[in-house]
């Protein structure tokens, strides 16, 4: 469940480490998609994965220019790739998404093309079509692809994670368009004026943030066609009961998922010395 209480946060330089463990984690994920895999559920997988990291570590970024509307912002984001993610799991159309994705960005650089105001735009390595790419959008045109994007709401109550829509998903969409209210807190930051007015303790989403991330890198690992090591679960849910009640356990996995990475170790030497770790 997510946290709101001030009194159940954990300092930020604590959720700044675990999410810095996540990211190396992800990292060596990544490069195994690299080397072992070129299908297209991968490849979109893999993407997503990364993209999920940067935002992450994103809302750490606007976090220490106290940017705290944004923060909401991409955790919404974050959430929409996970809700995109299982979707696409579930329906198996990771191929479906790939080329409704190629076709909506293909008309939307051919809009700009279009353009007849913004001269020498079509010379713009931004906005060029090559032949194929002209081609390709003219099949998928003419196939009438029916993806269409899940909603939001719908995925997270098929998770039995319905507080991930409520208090997150949109509990920040109210940050996203302009408001009355959204530059209160910027107001006092950048001018350095005392403030009547309390405002809440914006650590909530940073431990929100780290808790969609584990839960999307383990869709991510669950979706994908490798076997992973049952080392790299274990760090993702230790990092996710660190968010939950503080436990600081994830270290621990952590150095032996690394210290795995580096030597090379089989999935059952791992899995023995995580074992062996887990009873002191």
């Amino acid at each position: 469940m997510p946290r709101f209480e001030p009194e159940t946060h954990e300092p930020v330089e604590a959720y700044t480490e675990a999410m810095e463990a996540i990211h190396v984690a992800v990292g060596i994920a990544l490069f195994e998609f690299a080397r072992n895999s070129s299908a297209q559920q991968d490849t979109v997988i893999r993407n997503f994965l990364a993209r999920a990291d940067t935002t992450a570590r994103a809302v750490f970024k606007l976090w220490d220019i106290h940017d705290y509307q944004d923060c909401w912002v991409l955790h919404r984001c974050l959430l929409d790739r996970l809700f995109h993610l299982r979707y696409l799991a579930r329906t198996d159309s990771f191929s479906e998404f790939e080329e409704w994705s190629f076709y909506e960005q293909y008309k939307g650089v051919n809009r700009v093309r279009s353009d007849q105001s913004v001269k020498g735009v079509r010379e713009h390595p931004l906005f060029n079509l090559t032949v194929e790419q002209k081609r390709r959008a003219q099949n998928i045109s003419e196939a009438a692809s029916k993806w269409r994007r899940p909603k939001a709401e719908d995925i997270a109550k098929e998770m039995g994670l319905t507080f991930l829509y409520s208090y997150g998903y949109d509990y920040a969409s109210t940050h996203v368009h302009p408001m009355a209210h959204d530059g209160d807190q910027d107001f006092y930051t950048i001018t350095g004026l005392e403030s009547q007015q309390e405002f809440p303790d914006q650590r909530t989403v940073l431990a929100n943030t780290l808790l969609v991330l584990t839960i999307l890198v383990q869709e991510a690992m669950n979706s994908s066609t490798f076997q992973w090591r049952q080392i790299m679960y274990r760090v993702i849910e230790d990092v996710r009961k660190f968010v939950g009640n503080g436990d600081y356990s994830y270290r621990q996995s952590f150095v032996i998922f690394v210290n795995a990475v580096q030597e090379g170790m089989s999935m059952s030497e791992v899995n023995d010395i995580a074992q062996e770790a887990s009873k002191i």
